[in-house]
């Protein structure tokens, strides 16, 4: 099968492997359907879902290879209706910089990338005053029979010049049929980067950047139900979203420009210590010169996803979780270090009880429950393959509504005690949480990646933070969130036409994306700090936010409220210093 067939096809499972030895080698040996070099260090596999087992062994033996499933960071509003972007470029002084006639910063020459839901490439914060496209590219993963970007082997590419022809024709959907159908992709690209509109009370933080983005196809049903995530849900998958970055590196060499990339999806899945396959790609990215990733701390904080061991002493620790009635299923992972050790036991809602069963290497074991319809398969890690630490990822089938006990025992344990995570909410109902929940340790991936900068969110009305704004730090203590910026009730342009207000942390992300696309034009397009990088950038944000009466550095805000003012002011000390 072709590769480009087995990126649709529902009956092929996809695989990172790293690139250790030569790829013909490699599916040679393992007999991979298709196998393509998504960069130096991984490529990705193809191989027909009836033979990974026979492949790779048991799931257990894989996990760390399987892509992880991410979800838009979005959230429910709770501040007052937007009307205007005002209020929030004069919170984060890019309102004050712009009275700077002297500076004249707006993004001329800095490229932002976007891996989302698409761009309404009709909206008119993306047009040039001559009716042309601001847009360089689009690259749409959905297109099954498109042609693909150069170097890819899926999807359609719509250059500038095609998105230009379009909107200069009297139906541009029928020389690009490129759509936004959820919305979130058009609103951060616009919220970073659109076009100022007097008349609508909007303006993008950078609005002369250049804007790539990259819709992406859904994740495959395999990995949903692999997951327990809901068919219907709004899903990624963590091989397209690696395939997108990709593309915009490629995209910003080819132009020769600074880049920018703005990360507004999340996930729970993970041990939350930002060690993941795709973590590794935002750090190895984030320390290239002339390139910046900002990522979402999330929002999971407030909903009860995560547990934290209390270390009580006893022969085991009961953790009560509450599912909802319309529950049809989910994952919890337990993380621990790697010389800790622990098992479980379970008592359903009925009281009935499946015993401890004991933690063998990479062992995989079914509880299947007498008096009712719930499924529950439970995989041990002893070491999981990224991190070293332990895992136990427990998939949960048609649960019984009501409190489940899982008992969790010490069979060794050194130091810490475990962390355990539902999925993101927007793969749950709201009533399913932990009933001794911990709002702590809530950053979703990949805001957990040591290098990028990693936005919290929070309300300009009052400055009060955003009541799901992921909370750090780490699962290994390091400091996360870097700092925070505004992202409730954000304003700014709707898919169709028109703008809207839009909550959540992808919105806090874009707006510091664009910030970070002035600072760039100014050292790089300038030619002052030509070799500028995340590191750099975010030395200088967190030293000019505003923190008064927070203890650096802050769980919930970083090193403070984001002020792009007070990135100057701080270059300026530095430098006088």
């Amino acid at each position: 099968m072709e590769c480009k067939q087995a990126v649709y096809s529902q009956d092929m499972q996809e695989l990172f492997i790293q690139r250790v030895t030569p790829l013909e080698e490699l599916r040679n040996t393992y007999g991979f359907d298709c196998i393509f070099p998504l960069n130096d260090q991984y490529a990705v596999a193809y191989v027909e879902s009836r033979r990974v087992s026979s492949i790779n062994g048991e799931f257990p033996s894989i996990y760390s290879a399987v892509p992880r499933c991410y979800a838009i960071m979005e959230d429910a509003g709770g501040g007052e209706v937007a009307t205007s972007s005002n209020p929030v470029l004069e919170a984060m002084g890019i309102a004050r910089l712009n009275r700077l006639p002297y500076l004249d910063l707006s993004g001329r020459g800095v490229m932002i990338g976007f891996i989302d839901t698409g761009i309404d490439y009709t909206h008119p914060v993306f047009r040039n005053s001559d009716g042309t496209s601001r847009i360089a590219a689009i690259w749409d993963q959905t297109v099954e029979d498109g042609v693909p970007p150069q170097g890819f082997v899926y999807g359609e590419e719509y250059t500038r010049e095609e998105l230009t022809q379009a909107l200069m024709s009297e139906n541009p959907q029928a020389v690009v049929p490129e759509q936004d159908e959820n919305g979130h992709g058009t609103f951060v690209a616009g919220v970073a980067a659109g076009n100022n509109d007097r008349t609508s009370g909007f303006s993008g933080t950078a609005p002369f950047a250049e804007i790539v983005a990259v819709k992406l196809k859904p994740a495959k049903a395999y990995l949903k139900e692999l997951f327990r995530i809901p068919q219907d849900a709004v899903c990624f998958q963590e091989t397209d979203i690696a395939w997108g970055l990709q593309y915009l590196i490629d995209k910003a060499e080819n132009a020769r420009m600074p880049l920018i990339i703005c990360m507004t999806l999340g996930t729970n899945s993970g041990g939350h210590s930002g060690r993941g396959i795709l973590d590794s790609m935002l750090n190895y990215i984030s320390g290239r010169n002339r390139m910046c990733v900002v990522a979402s701390s999330g929002n999971e904080s407030g909903y009860g996803l995560h547990y934290r061991s209390a270390g009580t002493g006893s022969e085991y620790e009961e953790v009560e979780l509450r599912v909802g009635e319309r529950e049809r299923g989910f994952t919890m992972e337990l993380w621990a270090e790697s010389l800790n050790q622990y098992s479980i036991s379970v008592v359903s809602p009925t009281g009935e009880l499946i015993r401890r069963i004991p933690d063998r290497r990479n062992h995989s074991q079914n509880m299947n429950f007498l008096f009712e319809d719930t499924k529950i398969v439970l995989d041990y890690f002893m070491a999981e393959g990224r991190t070293g630490n332990q895992l136990i990822l427990i998939r949960v089938t048609d649960p019984t509504a009501g409190i489940w006990r899982f008992q969790v025992y010490e069979d060794r344990t050194f130091s810490g005690g475990f962390d355990i995570w539902l999925p993101v909410h927007n793969f749950l109902t709201r009533d399913t949480y932990f009933l001794r929940a911990d709002p702590y340790v809530t950053i979703a991936d990949p805001g957990n990646a040591s290098e990028p900068i990693t936005v919290a969110s929070y309300r300009t009305e009052d400055n009060s933070l955003a009541l799901h704004s992921g909370r750090g730090f780490t699962r290994t203590g390091e400091a996360k969130p870097d700092v925070a910026a505004p992202g409730v009730t954000i304003y700014g342009p709707a898919a169709g036409g028109g703008f809207q207000t839009r909550s959540g942390g992808g919105a806090a992300a874009a707006l510091t994306a664009g910030g970070c696309a002035l600072f760039f034009e100014w050292a790089i397009v300038n030619g002052r700090q030509p070799q500028i990088r995340t590191q750099e950038m975010k030395r200088l944000m967190k030293g000019g936010a505003e923190r008064e009466g927070l203890v650096q550095p802050s769980r919930e805000w970083g090193y403070g409220r984001v002020n792009f003012y007070g990135v100057f002011e701080e270059l300026r000390m530095v430098v006088g210093g």
